[in-house]
């Protein structure tokens, strides 16, 4: 697979392990996380960190978490520092400037690391982990259905709440540094909470078309003025044939907050989503590979990216190059592969679709021309000419000019 914008081919890489998390670092360079557990298998357990500014992607720092892959990442939003969930502990990693040249890939310094996850039968491993409030404080979730709320970077614990009623599985944090964040759980629960208090602030539920039918919010992002919100929305008994994916969009601003755009793909379980820095893009991605890029003003579907995987997306998210704001959307999957992909792009085949319909029609309409004059059911010149109604009016025409 290739990309092209502006003449240039941008090319993705593969890896040693299966990545299961990606997280953009000021918006040109990307974290990856994964590996392949504690099983002795060969395959490393490991942090990566890649340039995307060029035409393809450079590794530039490395972290190896020894015997536990790390599940989930994220990145400070104003300072080289990375928080990962490695199974039931915290790992905050920095991006250190100057290091020795050697050949060696310059390894990421650890300066924390803390069980934030209490060890049970059913719950051991961090689920998510963000940064909110412009970086002051951070936000984990564990399999034990709980949400905790840490000062950063201090790391003292501000509050922690265990009232989900099933797992939490997505957690995100307000982008304009409002003490807001919002989680969802396997169950239909969406809340809005209060960073500051542990209060909360209110609830998502979305009705959908299917009487009597629930919905669970799969995945959840804050527009990057936190004006806007952007959910995929799944039934919660999910059908391969008649069930539909939702894309939807709501305005932050109304309260409650309003649905003002929406998409549904059927028969695909939507997963992953990433919304670009200028929010001219939003993409998400299926179980069965395929990335989906919208337009995110008006949720018209831009490019289609059929398998783009040969397994499910894990991560999405967008960079841009400084020097030509061109951005490019990355995605990764359990196959070890990291894609770029070109937004700028409409899909080639949607538009090839369209004129071939145009096509389809006009010719049509040029067959049943032919037909009907072969068939004479069209009137000829010499019919006109023969026409009574045409010779009176011929004949009044020149009495009025006498």
């Amino acid at each position: 697979h290739y990309y092209i914008t502006n003449n240039l081919r941008m090319s993705g890489c593969t890896v040693d392990f299966p990545i299961y998390g990606i997280t953009s670092i000021d918006n040109v360079r990307v974290a990856l996380c994964g590996g392949g557990g504690g099983m002795k298998s060969g395959v490393p357990n490991v942090v990566e960190v890649y340039d995307t500014r060029g035409k393809g992607m450079v590794l530039s720092y490395r972290y190896d978490c020894e015997s536990v892959a790390p599940t989930c990442i994220a990145a400070h939003p104003g300072e080289p520092i990375l928080a990962v969930g490695v199974d039931h502990n915290l790992l905050i990693l920095e991006i250190e400037k100057k290091q020795k040249l050697n050949k060696q890939v310059p390894t990421l310094k650890k300066i924390f690391e803390r069980e934030v996850v209490k060890v049970t039968k059913n719950a051991e491993i961090v689920k998510c982990v963000t940064f909110c409030c412009f970086g002051e404080k951070l936000v984990t979730v564990g399999e034990d259905h709980s949400i905790t709320i840490w000062e950063y970077p201090s790391m003292v614990k501000r509050w922690r709440l265990t009232q989900h009623l099933s797992e939490v599985t997505q957690v995100t944090a307000h982008t304009m540094g409002e003490p807001e964040i919002v989680t969802s759980t396997r169950s239909s629960e969406c809340f809005v909470w209060d960073v500051e208090t542990g209060m909360q602030k209110g609830q998502l539920k979305y009705a959908g078309t299917v009487p009597n039918a629930k919905y669970r919010y799969r995945n959840i992002r804050y527009g990057p003025l936190g004006e806007t919100f952007y959910s995929v929305i799944v039934p919660v008994a999910w059908s391969n044939k008649t069930s539909f994916s939702h894309l939807v969009k709501y305005d932050t601003t109304t309260t409650p907050w309003s649905i003002t755009r929406e998409y549904a793909v059927r028969g695909e379980p939507l997963s992953e989503l990433a919304i670009s820095s200028d929010e001219t893009f939003v993409a998400t991605s299926s179980s069965n590979g395929h990335v989906y890029i919208f337009d995110a003003h008006t949720l018209g579907l831009r490019r289609r990216i059929f398998e783009a995987h040969g397994l499910f997306v894990t991560g999405l998210c967008f960079t841009s190059s400084h020097a030509d704001d061109q951005f490019k959307l990355l995605s990764v999957s359990a196959d070890r592969e990291c894609k770029v992909h070109n937004p700028h792009v409409a899909d080639p085949v949607r538009f090839l679709k369209a004129a071939l319909i145009v096509l389809l029609f006009i010719g049509a309409l040029y067959l049943i021309f032919c037909f009907l004059s072969s068939s004479d059911l069209l009137p000829h010149i010499d019919d006109f000419d023969n026409d009574p109604i045409a010779e009176d009016h011929h004949e009044h025409s020149h009495h009025n000019e006498l």
